[in-house]
């Protein structure tokens, strides 16, 4: 039996919070020092919010320096693509207060490859001489012909056979393909390119890096020192992933840096690599502590008018309305290092067909390389581009068969069972039957709009007539595959302690997932709780992320993979602590369980009180540790703790959404009225999370659909403005946000965690927890919805995200 002192290694050397009073809820801990525990989030309009407002949230910038901290500074190159002829820091260097200047070859650079890439930093006694000395530096370019419009630099590399440009390409195909002869009778075929510009990413804070190396005696005994780490405080939402980044700029081994993620807003603008890089390499030439600032401003954008991606779809449908055939070929432009863009293409050609059946499918994909800065993750990933694709086809398809659009999505909807373009089939629930039947029994809202003029598009001062208000609705529906086929592996650790303090039983959870302020952390309280029976619990993440490793998590699966490996180490703790009682049942303490208070045997025959047995087990501050990790590969041999899909099966999760737009055909404006959600969340683990995320991807398919870097709208020759309030760059406000309906979650998962028990049962697996990503599912079918219910109001088919059509044709 185990002692305080005897606690694991990610709790030594840190002070525990105080207890909270009594009377309080044992969730709202006061936050201690800035890199000891994320702020209590156990729900959104809690502890976290609270924290925010006094002040006490320990964001990345917060964090002191110490003295003889010095300031970075970077500067980036106006050219999207130059040579760089000369560079000379020496001028800068002769600056008063100015450290360290890194420039060209020092950086990794030769060669200018996109608008905004560094070329050189500097580091000195104040942010104002740091960017001083780099106005000192002389850099002298050689501007070449930039490739910026990946059409282009595809359609050359056709031309000349030269695909020394197109870094991965995909294709898939079911039955006979897409290969279209000419019509039969009564069958209809549409056409039609899309666009998707490049997402705004607001931020909400500036990104800040704090860089501290760490020396030691060399040994030598002449009062040498030598470097033996470098302690990285830095915003992030992947700390081995960034962990590794830095590791392969800087040349260090991984144990030799010491990442702490600073907790952040949640906005991928604050989390500059390029910060992280330039205070890494900073600190270790000076020896000094190195601060480094920034916002998206300071990082120019790439050639906004040029689309990000382009897709040309052809649908085929006979008189009846069922889907014959679908040909998609579509190029994704992946900037200087396209292959961050490889993983959108892959879920964009699987996906691109939506939750349709169809037996005769081709997709074609290219992710081309240019110019551009490099492609980061797409907002909510490639369902929200698949899904508009995919419902603004249908919605064509339907009017050229003359059937509506409804009728169309009933006719071909797929299910369990069927295959996807790659040829996997869907296992498990796919219930948009179900979904379909929920959202079709709610009102639509009342029109016209009004006697509030906010409620008109436009809302105040640029409100137009009653008369010129036109109404839309569309219903889209969105499928979000959840293990793709090609997934390597991802796995995440986590490490449980179950002791007691005068208080009674608690645990402490540590874990290197990161609390953005959305609740991250509750969502592993909950699963400790559930599993221990304990109320009381506290998550950290360790002082070394190295202590408990973890790869890059795709979107969807990051909260999945961290609450398995948080309930495989509570387990693995719980049948420690209740051995004796095992013993005393005759059974093993695997199978044992807390239920409703009482730990009771797996049929459910014997019990006994919880606190009961756990005043006994944790008497003298005992301490139960265990470890637990949990995997998943898209493909292979499964084994204990590891989660792979049988061989050729997809899981999917659905949603189901109905939008309604009100346009001003006079102004030119629109206005998302109202938004109806319906979503299959499998398992629902935190009610008040789940909603949360919903009317998070609620907000951002609003941002992107009617706002993101719109520059004018071109629908049957007239030019638009914008929509509603709307300005570049800018989150919509209350007035331009559409009522959120959220209909009761659809939770088709069985709820139990094992899905071997699940199989023995006659069951089909769910996936472990059950639990189902609803954020995605929501971003893309509300954006779908959204686009549809805008075609609806102004009865033509934009083909451009936001909302430009190009090259119409049919």
């Amino acid at each position: 039996m185990n002692k305080p002192s005897a606690l694991p290694g990610f709790l030594i050397g840190e002070q525990l919070p105080p207890e909270a009073p009594a009377a309080a809820p044992v969730d709202v801990v006061p936050a201690p020092a800035y890199a000891a525990v994320d702020p209590p989030a156990d729900g959104i309009g809690k502890a976290v919010p609270a924290a925010k407002a006094a002040g006490r949230y320990p964001y990345a910038a917060d964090r002191p320096g110490g003295p003889g901290m010095l300031y970075a500074a970077l500067a980036r190159s106006p050219h999207p693509h130059a040579a760089l002829l000369h560079i000379d820091v020496k001028p800068a260097l002769d600056l008063p207060g100015v450290h360290a200047v890194l420039a060209g070859q020092e950086l990794g650079v030769t060669a200018v490859e996109y608008r905004g890439q560094c070329v050189a930093v500097a580091a000195a006694d104040h942010p104002a001489l740091a960017r001083a000395a780099l106005d000192a530096v002389e850099i002298h370019y050689a501007p070449g012909e930039p490739l910026l419009d990946a059409r282009q630099v595809f359609a050359m590399a056709r031309r000349t056979g030269n695909d020394s440009r197109v870094s991965a390409y995909r294709r898939y195909t079911l039955g006979e393909g897409g290969e279209l002869a000419e019509p039969a009778e009564g069958e209809s075929t549409v056409m039609y390119g899309y666009e998707f510009g490049r997402g705004a990413d607001p931020a909400a804070a500036p990104g800040a890096v704090l860089a501290v190396p760490h020396f030691a005696p060399d040994g030598q005994g002449n009062g040498g020192m030598r470097l033996v780490g470098l302690e990285l405080h830095t915003a992030c939402a992947d700390p081995m992933r960034d962990l590794r980044a830095v590791c392969a700029a800087v040349g260090l081994p991984i144990e030799a840096i010491h990442l702490v993620p600073a907790p952040f807003t949640g906005t991928r603008s604050g989390d500059d690599p390029d910060l992280r890089v330039a205070a890494a390499l900073l600190a270790l030439r000076t020896g000094r502590p190195v601060r480094a600032e920034g916002g998206p401003a300071d990082r120019l954008a790439g050639d906004a008018g040029t689309p990000a991606i382009r897709v040309h779809a052809t649908h085929r449908v006979d008189a009846e309305g069922t889907l014959l055939a679908v040909r998609v070929e579509l190029v994704v432009d992946g900037g200087a290092d396209p292959a961050g863009a490889e993983p959108l293409l892959d879920e964009l050609c699987r996906g691109v067909v939506g939750p349709y059946r169809c037996e005769n499918v081709e997709i074609q994909g290219w992710v081309v390389r240019t110019h551009n800065p490099p492609a980061g993750p797409w907002p909510g990933g490639a369902a929200m581009l698949a899904a508009v694709v995919a419902e603004a086809q249908i919605d064509a398809a339907a009017a050229a068969c003359g059937r509506s659009p409804l009728d169309l999505r009933v006719k071909n909807l797929i299910r369990s069972g069927d295959h996807l373009p790659d040829g996997r089939r869907l296992v498990g629930a796919v219930p948009l039957p179900e979904l379909l039947t929920t959202l079709l029994d709610t009102q639509m809202p009342p029109f016209p709009p009004g006697p509030d003029i906010r409620t008109f598009p436009g809302t105040v001062g640029r409100t137009g007539e009653l008369t010129r208000v036109r109404r839309g609705a569309g219903i889209a529906l969105a499928m979000v595959d959840l293990v793709p086929p090609e997934l390597d592996e991802e796995f995440a650790t986590a490490q449980v302690a179950l002791t007691s303090d005068v208080n009674g039983p608690i645990v402490h959870v540590a874990t290197s997932m990161v609390d953005t302020g959305s609740g991250q952390h509750a969502l592993l309280r909950k699963m400790a709780r559930e599993v221990l029976g304990v109320r009381r619990v506290i998550v950290r993440r360790p002082a070394n992320p190295a202590d408990l490793p973890a790869t890059a998590i795709g979107p969807g699966r990051t909260t999945w993979l961290h609450c398995m490996a948080v309930q495989r180490a509570a387990r693995g703790a719980r049948s420690q602590a209740l051995a004796k009682v095992a013993a005393q049942f005759a059974v093993s303490p695997q199978l044992l369980e807390v239920r409703d208070g009482m730990v009771v045997t797996y049929d459910g025959t014997l019990s006994k009180p919880v606190d009961e047995v756990y005043a006994r087990v944790l008497r003298g501050a005992a301490v139960y540790v265990a470890n637990g990790e949990f995997r998943v590969h898209g493909s292979g041999a499964p084994s204990p703790g590891v989660f792979v899909p049988e061989p050729g099966t997809a899981h999917v999760a659905v949603a189901a959404y109905r939008a309604v737009v009100d346009a001003d055909t006079e102004l030119h404006t629109l206005r998302p009225v109202r938004v109806t959600a319906a979503h299959d969340a499998g398992r629902v683990l935190l009610p008040e999370r789940a909603e949360a995320a919903v009317g998070s991807g609620v907000l951002t398919a609003v941002d992107f659909v009617f706002n993101a870097q719109a520059e004018e709208i071109d629908l049957a020759g007239a030019e638009l403005g914008g929509f509603g309030a709307l300005g570049p760059g800018q989150f919509p406000t209350m007035l331009e946000q559409p009522e959120l309906e959220l209909l009761p979650f659809l939770e088709s998962s069985i709820g139990e965690l094992d899905s071997t028990m699940l199989r023995r049962r006659g069951f089909a697996a769910p996936l472990p927890l059950g639990y189902l990503p609803v954020r995605r599912a929501s971003y893309a079918a509300c954006a779908a919805a959204l686009a549809c219910a805008t075609r609806d109001a102004l009865e033509a088919h934009p083909t451009r995200l936001p909302l430009r059509p190009w090259g119409v044709s049919s």
